[in-house]
C-alpha cells in the first residue's frame, strides 16, 4: 500500500497527467515496478488511463477521497490545537483571527502570563494597516476585497507606522509587497504603544488565506528580528495548519 500510494501522491503533486516513465522516476521506482501497482491502482479507481496516449492520472476513487477528507475538516479545532502548540513554545499571547466584515477579527486567543496588557478579545477587530495580522491579510487577500478598508483607515486619519517609521499609502502598499514576499508580517508598537507582534498567513486546499497566526508580546521582550525564533516557530505553526487543511504549497520563511 505505502508504494502504490507514493505513486498516487506523485500524481497528485503535478498540474497532469503522466507518462508512466515520467510518474515512476518521480516515485523513484523502476517503470515495470511501477506498473504493476499502478494495474492495482487503476482497478481500485484511484488512478485512471488514458487510452489516447497512455498517461496516467487521478481517477474517481481519489475523487471521492478527497471530498469526503476536506468534507471533515474541522478547521476551529485545528487552529486550536496548533495556537495551543505556539502558546506554549512561545509563551507568548496568541491569536488566530479572520477576514470579517471591517477586517481582521480575533476568533482564538491565547494569553501569555507574562505581565503585558493588550485590550483585545473575541471579536476584537484588528487595525488594517497598523496590525501585522491585518497586513499579513492586505498581503495575501485580493486587492479588490482589503483596498476598500485600507482606504476608509487612512481616510479616517489612521497614522500608520513600521518599526516606527511613518507611512503614508503608497509606502504602506510597498510594505505590502515586501509582506508578500517574506511571508511574515512585524510591528514593533506601530497599533499598540509598547507592544510588538508577528503574523504569518494561513491557506487551504486551495491556496487561499483563510486565517492569520499573530504572536504579541512587550517590546524588548518578543523577538521580532527576522528569521530569528519567534519567526520559525510562528511559521512552522502556519505550515503545519495549512498542511492539515490541505494546503499543498510551502511557506516562504
Amino acid at each position: 500500500m505505502e508504494i502504490g500510494l507514493r505513486l498516487a501522491f506523485a500524481l497528485a503533486e503535478t498540474d497532469g497527467p503522466l507518462a508512466l516513465r515520467e510518474l515512476a522516476e518521480k516515485s523513484g521506482l523502476p517503470a515495470s515496478k511501477a506498473h504493476r501497482y499502478l494495474v492495482s491502482l487503476s482497478r481500485a479507481g484511484i488512478v485512471e488511463q488514458d487510452q489516447r496516449n497512455g498517461h496516467y492520472d487521478l481517477g474517481q476513487g481519489a475523487l471521492v477521497l478527497g471530498i469526503a477528507a476536506m468534507g471533515r475538516l474541522d478547521e476551529q479545532r485545528f487552529a486550536s490545537e496548533t495556537l495551543s502548540d505556539l502558546h506554549q513554545v512561545t509563551n507568548q499571547t496568541a491569536a488566530a483571527l479572520v477576514w470579517g466584515t471591517h477586517g481582521a477579527t480575533i476568533v482564538l486567543r491565547k494569553e501569555s502570563l507574562r505581565p503585558t496588557t493588550v485590550n483585545t478579545r473575541i471579536g476584537s477587530v484588528l487595525s488594517t494597516i497598523s496590525s501585522a495580522s491585518g497586513r499579513v491579510f492586505a498581503a495575501f487577500l485580493p486587492r479588490e476585497i482589503v483596498g476598500p478598508q485600507v482606504d476608509a483607515e487612512f481616510a479616517q486619519g489612521t497614522k500608520p507606522t513600521y518599526l516606527g517609521r511613518a507611512l503614508d499609502a503608497e509606502e504602506f502598499w510597498k510594505l505590502i509587497e515586501k509582506t508578500r514576499r517574506v511571508g511574515v508580517a512585524r510591528v514593533r508598537g506601530d497599533l499598540l504603544s509598547g507592544v510588538d507582534a508577528v503574523s504569518a498567513p494561513v491557506f487551504d486546499h486551495e491556496g487561499k488565506i483563510v486565517m492569520v497566526l499573530s504572536v504579541w508580546g512587550g517590546h524588548g521582550v518578543l523577538d521580532i528580528t527576522p528569521h530569528g525564533n519567534i519567526d520559525r516557530l510562528l511559521t512552522e505553526a502556519a505550515a503545519t495548519l495549512s498542511a492539515r487543511l490541505g494546503y499543498p504549497g510551502k511557506h516562504v520563511l
